[in-house]
């Protein structure tokens, strides 16, 4: 993984080639530099599996404050959601973090140290044996938006791959629940969270937008296994939020069923009028 990201900096940043390091460099080191270090695989959620943080300092003398400023924008954008290879072959995006500290000074190389975050998500590691049928609906919802985006979208379920595509989108069941409306007829309402990350901030607003604005007018989705419609209850975006662990959009399907006649109450209403003497 280091090597992996030891490139892609140099890739960013060509003046730094041999000179980014896993541990501090050689004593009377004058040229700027940078060293890499690895924190803790951290567990975030169900689909977005462990992050492992990775800490980039970069390290420059007094008088070239204004060049970590010029590094420290050049990486966010060269490396914000870039795919490198692990040892494994096992490819990672790499997702900025921001610059949780402000620059200090330190007093053993004699330079500025500015640190920059990025993180990398491994996901849970599943049974390959036993694999889960996603839920029906599910499966409904996932279909319908790979058939409107198309290429170059690739439309995931329930957790994010290891090596997701470029244009990705996740979608997750959150939430179920039943409510009876009458005695022969009960309501399922199922709620789902979208997620949607590209290489680019700008395209995952506006295709939010669009599937926004599309299950608005569409009002119903097809279930051809079983030839019935899931009707569009609600659908919303929060474009601010995190695409990876927590999903700009959110929709709410409903299907409305009918009760076997055995299930079905045969008594609807019962009054009580006491005999008063």
């Amino acid at each position: 993984m280091r090597k992996a990201v030891r490139q892609g900096i140099i890739d960013v940043i060509p003046e730094l080639d041999g000179r980014v390091y896993d541990v501090f460099p050689p004593a009377g080191m004058d040229d700027s530099f940078a060293v890499i270090t690895l924190g803790e695989d951290v567990w975030k959620s169900s689909w977005a599996g462990y992050r492992q943080v990775i800490r980039l300092k970069l390290y420059a003398g007094s008088a070239d404050l204004s060049k970590l400023d010029a590094w420290a924008v050049s990486l966010m954008k060269g490396l914000h959601r870039k795919r490198v290879i692990g040892l494994k072959n096992d490819a990672y995006k790499l997702h900025y973090l921001g610059v949780p500290e402000a620059d200090k000074f330190d007093p053993v190389t004699g330079k500025v140290m500015r640190m920059i975050r990025f993180g990398i998500y491994v996901p849970e590691p599943s049974e390959a044996s036993s694999p889960e049928q996603p839920d029906e609906w599910l499966s409904v919802v996932a279909g319908w938006t790979s058939s409107l985006l198309g290429n170059p979208w690739t439309v995931y379920h329930t957790a994010w791959p290891v090596d997701r595509d470029d244009y990705a989108m996740l979608w997750r069941l959150t939430s179920c629940e039943a409510k009876m409306v009458g005695t022969s007829m009960y309501e399922i309402r199922k709620s789902f969270t979208g997620h949607i990350a590209s290489p680019v901030s700008e395209s995952d607003q506006l295709t939010a937008i669009r599937l926004v604005e599309e299950l608005g007018s569409q009002l119903q989705l097809l279930d051809s296994d079983n030839r019935r419609y899931l009707s569009v209850l609600d659908a919303s975006s929060n474009l601010q939020a995190d695409p990876i662990l927590e999903g700009q959009l959110t929709l709410t399907l409903v299907q409305r069923k009918m009760r076997s006649v055995e299930e079905a109450a045969l008594i609807r209403r019962v009054n009580i009028h006491p005999i008063l003497k």
